[in-house]
């Protein structure tokens, strides 16, 4: 069998340990630094170092999607690579539900919960360090626009506390909190090397560019 490599955003671990206990991969997977999840530029840098440096994997997975156009123009200098045709993270969860993502809106996970407490914006630490009234103004102005929330159900955690953490923000944006179906089955493609259509595949030499990034073939391959 050849050498496969994942590397994959950090948002999307639990999902991509729970397709992998299910479809099982011989593989090693790499978790990128969360840091790089708000960098596009710096995510694309970093992949392409990667995919550059490579000396072992005959195939490179990358589980980030189009993320900020994270992985658009990316080179396959040393092996094929494959990226899920999806715009970003949360199109990679609601693959396989059958929902057509909602605009406008504001969608959360566990993962993202956990992003979102290490930020800036945090509510709490907002309030914390601005104190309640100035917490709200910046929230209301960075929101602004926003008051459909989704979280993603994948299964994977306790919804709860993730629907406990978001609450304060969609009442105090007058918001509404709604549950998807999260099945992302373009992982299960992804690991398994069963790809289709919501995967795109780069051979050796070539490269993922961008023509149309309409969230649905954000990507094409340019040879």
């Amino acid at each position: 069998m050849n050498k496969r490599e994942i590397y994959s955003c950090i948002t999307l671990q639990k999902e991509l340990e729970n397709t992998i206990n299910k479809v099982g991969f011989a593989g090693e997977v790499h978790y990128l630094d969360v840091a790089l999840h708000s960098n596009p530029q710096k995510m694309h840098g970093t992949l392409q170092s990667i995919i550059d440096n490579n000396t072992e994997a005959e195939e490179i997975i990358i589980c980030v999607s189009g993320c900020g156009k994270a992985t658009c123009d990316l080179q396959a200098t040393t092996c094929p690579i494959a990226v899920p045709r999806t715009m970003d993270c949360i199109d990679v969860l609601l693959t396989g539900s059958g929902i057509k993502r909602p605009d406008g809106a504001i969608f959360i996970t566990k993962s993202w919960m956990n992003f979102m407490q290490n930020s800036t914006i945090d509510y709490a630490k907002l309030v914390k360090e601005r104190g309640q009234a100035e917490a709200e103004t910046v929230l209301k102005k960075l929101y602004k626009g926003f008051t459909d929330f989704y979280i993603i159900d994948t299964g994977t955690y306790d919804l709860k506390e993730v629907e406990d953490y978001i609450m304060p923000l969609v009442q105090l944006l007058g918001g509404t909190l709604t549950r998807l179906p999260g099945p992302y089955k373009v992982l299960e493609k992804l690991v398994s090397g069963k790809y289709d259509a919501d995967v795109i595949v780069v051979p050796k030499g070539g490269t993922l560019s961008i023509h149309e990034f309409d969230g649905l073939r954000p990507c094409t391959i340019k040879k």
